[in-house]
């Protein structure tokens, strides 16, 4: 019997309009928030990343030209989140055929704090309990990756357009699993220089 197999969905169709320019872009470390993202995830026990982007971002392309990841492009950004997951989860249906057995996870394209180690913790507990979501908590807080068993994609389509994904988890009883370190986003300016000196970045 075929082992599950594990998908992350990497939603980057944001505006960052709080940034005032687009942050996946923007310098981290020796590189740039969205590669540090992609490299993490590729360091990571995941078996297969996908990146939902626009066909415009030709910089994207460029950026990600020799990272062995799957790119989903829509012409048009979704108009949340949630509606560009729902691109990444038809484009692994219809390229990796997922069964019932299988997981998708999801994380912030611009996290570049998140660490594989993290990654790797829900995922070894996605093993332990199959048919819950399994959401990483840290000192009470709710973070990133979540897994979903892929029992559930279909139901992601039927979300009310006012809820995003957490509707899932409020609707199915999640595992919380404690994990040393949650990722961490800056949607503004001030935010970003405060991560950057806080991660030497």
């Amino acid at each position: 019997m075929r082992r599950p197999r594990s998908f992350a969905i990497i939603p980057a169709c944001g505006q960052s309009r709080r940034m005032g320019t687009d942050k996946l872009t923007l310098k981290w470390r020796d590189s740039t928030i969205l590669q540090t993202v992609v490299r993490t995830w590729l360091a990571s026990e995941i078996d297969h990343v996908c990146i939902v982007f626009t066909r415009a971002r030709y910089d994207l392309q460029e950026m990600l030209a020799d990272v062995n990841i799957d790119k989903a492009l829509v012409p048009i950004a979704p108009a949340d989140m949630k509606g560009t997951i729902q691109v990444g989860l038809d484009f692994l249906h219809a390229n990796y055929r997922p069964t019932r057995s299988d997981r998708w996870l999801v994380a912030p394209a611009d996290m570049p704090t998140l660490s594989a180690t993290t990654i790797n913790q829900v995922l070894r507990a996605a093993a332990e309990y199959p048919q819950s979501i399994v959401l990483p908590v840290r000192q009470g807080k709710h973070g990133h990756p979540v897994a979903i068993p892929w029992k559930l994609a279909a139901e992601v389509a039927g979300i009310p357009e006012d809820q995003g994904l957490n509707f899932l988890w409020q609707h199915h009883k999640p595992q919380e699993i404690s994990v040393e370190e949650l990722g961490q986003d800056a949607n503004t300016p001030d935010e970003l220089i405060k991560l950057r000196k806080s991660h030497n970045a």
